[in-house]
C-alpha cells in the first residue's frame, strides 16, 4: 500500500480515536459508574403449591453482578435502587465501550505504523543506492 494511503488512514483514525476519547471525557468521565452488570432474574421461592412450582417464577429480581478476585459475585439489589443501578450501570457500559474502540482504534493504527517502517526500512547493501538515503 502506498505510504500516502496509509498516512491518511492514520490521520482517518487518530480523528476517529479522538472523537470517542473526547466522547469519554466531556461525557462519561462526568459521570457516575457502577461497575459489573445489572441483571434481572426470575425465581422460585420452593414452597409446595407456589405458582412458581408450575413455572410461573417470582420477579423479576434485580442483581448487581461482578468479578472480585477470581469469584464472580452477586448482590441483590432492592427495589427503589433498580432505576438509578441500572442508568449507572449503562454509563459503566459506555464508557467501557468507548475505552475498547479507543484501544481498537490505536492498535489498527500500529499496524499502519509497522507498514511504513516496513516499507522504509532498508537493508545495508541498500545504503548505497541513490535514492534510498533519505534521512
Amino acid at each position: 500500500m502506498e505510504i500516502s494511503k496509509i498516512r491518511k488512514m492514520i490521520k482517518d483514525l487518530s480523528l476517529e480515536r479522538f472523537k470517542a476519547e473526547m466522547e469519554m471525557l466531556r461525557t462519561y468521565s462526568r459521570k457516575k459508574m457502577l461497575y459489573g452488570s445489572v441483571v434481572k432474574k426470575y425465581k422460585a421461592c420452593g414452597k409446595g403449591g407456589c405458582k412458581c412450582t408450575k413455572g410461573l417464577l417470582h420477579g423479576p429480581f434485580y442483581y448487581l453482578t461482578f468479578k472480585e478476585g477470581k469469584k464472580t459475585r452477586m448482590i441483590f439489589i432492592k427495589k427503589n435502587l433498580w432505576d438509578k443501578a441500572i442508568k449507572l450501570n449503562d454509563n459503566y457500559r459506555k464508557w467501557r465501550k468507548l475505552r475498547a474502540d479507543i484501544s481498537k482504534i490505536s492498535k489498527e493504527i500500529l499496524i499502519l505504523l509497522d507498514e511504513i517502517e516496513k516499507e522504509n526500512t532498508v537493508g545495508i547493501d541498500d545504503i548505497d543506492k541513490k535514492g534510498n538515503d533519505r534521512e
